[in-house]
């Protein structure tokens, strides 16, 4: 038997047509490997050609030419000896071919020379060469097909293998009839004719060479893959130049080639059934070309390229050039195949692009023996072990052992290695070791040595073995010493390829990393079912509960499994999943039977285990994991944590573990660089940033006790509240968006025991820092239009502070103030004036009347009282706080600026056009002269007076002057908020209105461009700046609120 499964090519004769065949070939190698087509010469075994097709099977095989300069040999080669004619007949009277002969012998030396041989070089081969070649030549005597071989072939003649030339092979099987001269060769001068006129289809010839070369056991079970290739379909007209009957004869030789090939696939259907053998020949577009017309190169290439892109061809093509790339392993090392042990699934549902990256870089190849590693690397339950099962289940066959290890522990892994010792076949190892059994581990070092050194056998070079779930990290034995060092065990000949399956991104350094990342909705889908076996409903439930487990294998295969057993319905599971998560995933469920298929049987279980490493190794990696539970899952980076760290470094209540962790950018990406080492976290694309799966994020936040839970949330709002931007900052919108998912998770759905989530009596602080959390988060729910929630955040706060520092503390009247804003977004202006005059009066004693704050609450009465239409008790408000802030701050202060901004808004809406263009003029040019003209342009403040004076000119009709204003604020907003915000679109459309007359829109504008109020700050709270409610609205809408 040959020691793996052959792979046979037969290539039929035809002239000039052959480029048709090299074609193909070049097709059928591309699909082998795409990125580095191979030579034929590595892939198959024998290759047997006739005329045409012998050249080829040289250049292939015997030169092992690849297909692209075979193809620029065999055209150069067409032209020149297709050029010279001659006369049929000599003088003498005899017929002669038609084309030089001596031309043909000359060509075929300078492709022989070309490849770095002699002219004069026997066709045969080394005796260890791997690629048997043959050529299809007639005896001139006898009329038999004859073999020239490269080899010594049982029925071969040993004085033709022991004299022929490569040339002169080759000059034998192209001797066609009427083309050129027939030759002799050999000891005894033996002529010989094109071997067309006995095999123009040398599948036959073929299939006897490797019956008589491989004569043991059953040739069709040891053939993987024969492909036989055509020259094209003949035409039924006879041939022209029919001297003494050549071109009838000619017309049969091609007639007959198909008829052959349709009588091997009868012979032979068991090959052609199993998809063992593959004939392709070009059906149309060959016909009118004949054999020697060389000229028409270009239309052979074409009939051949539309015949290869057929779909039904291409999918046999595809088909041909994967079993060529699948190559069986027929050794002495062979160990039957075995997965006892291993956790199995019934059905695997296809992970292709991972299992292709597998395939690329671990499957044997003929042209490289050296050792490949493959490390599959992400987190515990996404199917890495699973993913591994089916690739050794797929291709065992090309492998001469599949050995599966346990790499949970050291003792697991030896034990694995001594018991595959029992199923080495005898003789290999020592006796001794074959019989090692578990219980005797006096011998266990002996086994393992023994099994590691038949590994490293030179010629034991196409085994895999798979190291299952090496998650312990021994870079730091300080902190897990039962790790161990896993390259202790690879064998050490360079040879054979290893799997390694891990939680351990830094094991990606033995070879190749390919991280096993989440399955998309189709897979999850079919994993899904594969575990309820019940009828599935597409259902909203059904798809929300796909969505929750958000394609983690091993958390659709606990649900699945779950709802079969228990006749849950998806409605059910989905509430038991809210309300009992940790029983549900297996923290306390000892009823609910482990998943076999899983080595660890539930998400719980596998998580934990990479937990207790890290807590072990780092706790400021656990903790920041178990705070991060009370974050957002998607989107953590450091900066988040920097304005908590810096507001608070004083404040004893804080961990400090935090401190650590948020002091130092490098600190927090060792950290996270922990946590990315175990797959528990990932890197989010495009931003330097990081997030969790959002089931081992509620894992981190069910598997704490509830004391260490309501302590990270304590610390999750401060930090939130804290990282709150003030509307003035560059980009204060985006921080913003980023923020709230975070504010939606640390608040959560109520804030019922909210003061009691930590040790208020021990940290007199630690009430005060969550009143004044939950202050900046109404800020940012109110900023981003959730005024409702904002609310909820204004009276919590409001209350707490009442009750902890009194109704007249300066910074409950800061949140006093911010709900007068509030109701007056709201449109309830009789309750925001309430909140007003209680914050003025409250900061003028506690403050006084000239203070900035209580200047503050004075603005914002008067952008209350122009809502209320009471212009001049608004203009009294107005009037003061520009008198005072001139006084405390300076004429040109942005408190100040603003005040005179909405002075020129009040003046607008009493008519005084003059005076309110004063008051705009006066506010740009002082923020442009505090903040620089760069900085101006991203000021919002700013920005709007550039506005509301583009809307004055608008109005007046100075169209010039309002298109210059309009595109200041234009350019401004598109570098705050985007080029997209709603705020430049609408700016844009008042750049349209120009064209035009004044409109609603621009009336709207006007009364949109008022100045917002303005909270005041203390610790880490915002200024705030809300609009007239009817403006605000607008605004909202824009993003700008």
């Amino acid at each position: 038997m040959p020691e793996h499964e052959l792979r046979l090519l037969a290539l039929d004769g035809g002239g000039v047509r052959g480029l048709s065949t090299l074609q193909i070939l070049k097709q059928l190698m591309d699909v082998v490997d795409p990125e580095s087509p191979p030579k034929p010469c590595d892939y198959f075994d024998m290759i047997g050609g006739t005329s045409t097709g012998g050249l080829i099977a040289i250049m292939l095989g015997r030169l092992q030419m690849t297909v692209d300069d075979c193809i620029n040999a065999y055209v150069s080669l067409s032209d020149r000896v297709f050029q010279k004619r001659r006369h049929r007949v000599t003088i003498k009277g005899n017929v002669q071919g038609q084309f030089d002969s001596a031309e043909l012998e000359r060509a075929i030396k300078e492709i022989i020379v070309s490849q770095g041989l002699e002219e004069d070089t026997l066709l045969k081969d080394s005796p260890d060469a791997k690629c048997k070649v043959f050529v299809c030549a007639t005896s001139k005597e006898t009329g038999d097909t004859v073999r020239l071989t490269c080899y010594r072939s049982p029925r071969g003649r040993e004085q033709l293998l022991r004299t022929t030339k490569i040339w002169e092979a080759g000059r034998a099987t192209s001797a066609a009839s009427s083309f050129f001269d027939p030759i002799t060769i050999g000891d005894f001068g033996e002529g010989f004719v094109d071997g067309a006129t006995g095999a123009n289809n040398p599948v036959y010839e073929v299939w006897n060479e490797a019956q008589d070369l491989w004569p043991s056991g059953s040739l069709e079970e040891s053939v993987k893959c024969f492909v036989s290739i055509g020259t094209g379909i003949p035409s039924l007209t006879p041939f022209t130049d029919d001297l003494a009957g050549v071109g009838k004869s000619l017309l049969a030789i091609a007639t007959e080639t198909e008829k052959t090939a349709e009588r091997f696939c009868r012979d032979k259907s068991g090959l052609d059934d199993k998809g063992r053998y593959y004939r392709f020949n070009v059906l149309r577009g060959l016909e009118d070309i004949g054999l020697e017309e060389s000229k028409r190169k270009n239309a052979i290439i074409a009939a051949t390229n539309r015949y290869v892109a057929s779909q039904a061809v291409f999918k046999q093509m595809k088909a041909c050039g994967n079993s060529l790339a699948d190559k069986q392993y027929f050794g002495l090392y062979r160990v039957p195949f075995s997965l006892d042990g291993v956790p199995l699934v019934n059905e695997f549902v296809d992970r292709a692009s991972e299992m292709e990256g597998i395939e690329k870089h671990l499957l044997p190849t003929r042209r490289k023996r050296r050792r490949k590693v493959v490390v599959l690397h992400g987190l515990g339950g996404i199917g890495k072990t699973q993913l591994s099962i089916e690739f050794a289940r797929r291709h065992q066959l090309r492998f001469s052992a599949v050995i599966w290890l346990d790499g949970r522990s050291e003792d697991r892994l030896r034990q694995s290695i001594a018991t595959v010792a029992s199923r080495i076949p005898k003789s290999q190892i020592p006796e001794s070791s074959r019989r090692h059994s578990p219980q005797n581990t006096t011998d266990i070092d002996t086994a393992i040595k023994d099994v590691l050194a038949w590994l490293s056998a030179p010629e034991n070079n196409t085994w895999l073995v798979v190291f299952d779930n090496v998650d312990k990290d021994y870079q730091d034995l300080q902190h897990t010493p039962d790790a161990y060092d896993v390259k202790r065990y690879i064998p050490s000949a360079d040879h054979g390829s290893v799997l390694i399956t891990t939680r351990l991104v830094n094991l990606g350094q033995l070879g190749t990393p390919i991280q096993v990342s989440r399955v998309d909705g189709e897979q999850a889908l079919a994993i899904f079912k594969n575990g309820y076996r019940r009828d599935f409903e597409d259902s909203a439930e059904s798809n929300r509960l796909l969505g929750l487990l958000d394609g983690l294998p091993l958390a659709l295969a606990q649900a699945s499994a779950f709802m079969r057993e228990t006749a849950t319905s998806f409605a059910e599971y989905i509430e038991f999943y809210k309300a009992q998560w940790g029983e549900l995933m297996g923290s306390h469920d000892s009823s609910q039977a482990p998943l076999q298929e899983y080595q660890n049987g539930s998400i719980w279980t596998t998580w934990t285990i990479s937990y207790q490493a890290i807590q072990q190794r780092d706790k400021m990696a656990a903790n920041l994991l178990l705070l991060w539970a009370c974050l957002d899952n998607k989107d953590l980076w450091f900066e988040l944590l920097v304005p908590a760290y810096r507001r608070l470094r004083t404040e004893e209540c804080i961990p400090e573990w935090f401190w650590a962790v948020a002091s130092s950018k490098l600190t927090f990406t060792r950290t996270v660089k922990l946590l990315l080492g175990y797959s528990l976290v990932e890197g989010t694309e495009g931003l330097s940033s990081y997030a969790t799966h959002p089931i081992v994020h509620e894992w981190a936040w069910q598997m704490q006790e509830e004391d260490a839970r309501a302590k990270h949330r304590w610390l999750s709002r401060v930090i939130i509240g804290m990282a709150v931007p003030h509307r003035s900052e560059r980009d204060f919108s985006v921080t913003q968006r980023r923020l709230l998912p975070h504010a939606d998770r640390c608040v959560g759905p109520s804030l019922g025991g909210i003061t009691n989530s930590y040790d208020m009596q021990r940290h007199s602080n630690a009430a005060i820092l969550t009143f004044d959390a939950l202050h900046s988060l109404g800020n940012l729910y109110a900023d981003q239009g959730k005024l409702g929630e904002a609310e909820k955040m204004y009276q919590r706060a409001l209350q707490g502070k009442e009750k902890a520092l009194s109704a007249e503390h300066t910074s409950t009247l800061q949140t006093v103030n911010n709900l007068g804003i509030l109701y007056r977004d709201q449109g309830k202006l009789g309750e925001a004036e309430k909140m007003y005059q209680r914050a003025l009066q409250g900061y003028e004693k506690a403050l006084g009347a000239e203070h900035t704050s209580t200047l503050e609450t004075v603005n914002n009465l008067g952008i209350l009282y122009m809502d209320q239409g009471k212009l001049g008790e608004a203009e009294k408000m107005y009037q003061r706080a520009l008198q005072g802030y001139e006084k405390a701050l300076g004429a040109e202060h942005t408190s100040t600026l603003q005040t005179v901004n909405n002075l020129g808004i009040l003046y607008r809406d009493q008519g005084k056009l003059g005076e309110a263009e004063k008051m705009y003029q006066r506010a740009l040019q002082g923020y442009e002269k505090a903040l620089g003209p760069e900085s101006v342009m991203t000021y919002v403040p700013a920005l709007n007076s550039f506005w509301g004076l583009g809307a004055l000119f608008h109005v007046v009709g100075n169209f010039a002057e309002a298109r210059g204003m309009y595109s200041k604020a234009l350019v401004g907003y598109e570098k705050v908020v985007g080029h997209d915000h709603q705020s430049c679109q609408h700016l844009r459309e008042m750049l349209s209105s120009l064209d035009g007359t004044a409109n609603s829109l621009l009336i709207d504008t006007m009364e949109d461009l008022r100045h917002k109020p303005e909270g005041q700050s203390s610790h880490f709270i915002t200024e705030k700046t809300p609009s007239k409610s009817k403006r605000h609205k607008l605004l909202r809408k824009l993003g700008l609120r």
